[in-house]
């Protein structure tokens, strides 16, 4: 918690220089468009779950004296809405709400299954910064989000036990990416964000590899 204290307080002490420093800019940058603008962006939630999956597949090997086989989901499908305020050309504030599919493991002797599943969902706040020209940008913040899990036994297909939880909490994120604006003015932009310890649950880190709209 005291690391996520700090991290916040230097997150605001960023956001005070910011404002300080280009109020100028960012007055001259509003009188000709919109400051406000929204995106919508999909793509893969990408997570890294083999050292889970294969620890706890040895573990019901020895519990049960024979072979367990594992598989795993290395991605499913994730989704962003974003809205965002532009401080300067150069600075933004955004702020999403982000949702992912089941990332599963299963676990398998002759006749039996056991599946875990895992989600996450939750809010984002970032300060996003456009380098120039170039159309390159990376951004920093953070996420208040949930981990959702289930656990499912089947038996000769047939589902005969099940089980849920959750965890909710605060983590880190940073991401980078490409942003292009076409002759006709529509913005299209990919990239990727790690959002770090889901739910507050240490090491349950997502990536997010997207393709996005702005409007």
């Amino acid at each position: 918690m005291l690391h996520l204290q700090k991290l916040m307080g230097a997150l605001s002490a960023v956001l005070l220089f910011l404002f300080v420093n280009i109020s100028a800019s960012s007055a001259d940058s509003h009188s000709k468009d919109d400051p406000v603008y929204f995106a919508l962006s999909g793509g893969l939630s990408i997570a890294d779950v083999s050292k889970t999956a294969n620890t706890n597949g040895q573990a019901l090997a020895n519990a049960l004296g024979q072979t367990v086989t594992v598989e795993y989901d290395r991605a499913s499908w994730a989704g962003r809405l974003t809205g965002g305020y532009e401080l300067s050309d150069s600075v933004n504030l955004e702020v999403g709400y982000f949702m992912s599919g089941d990332i599963d493991i299963t676990y398998s002797i002759p006749g039996a299954r056991l599946t875990e599943t895992y989600s996450a969902s939750g809010f984002d706040f970032a300060v996003k910064y456009d380098f120039e020209d170039s159309g390159l940008y990376a951004k920093v913040g953070l996420h208040n989000s949930d981990l959702d899990g289930s656990l499912t036994v089947a038996l000769g297909g047939s589902t005969v036990a099940s089980a849920a939880a959750s965890s909710s909490g605060t983590g880190t994120m940073i991401g980078a990416g490409f942003e292009k604006k076409d002759a006709n003015g529509d913005v299209t932009f990919f990239g990727y964000d790690l959002y770090m310890d889901i739910g507050d649950v240490a090491g349950a880190d997502f990536g997010y590899l997207y393709y996005g709209w702005r409007f």
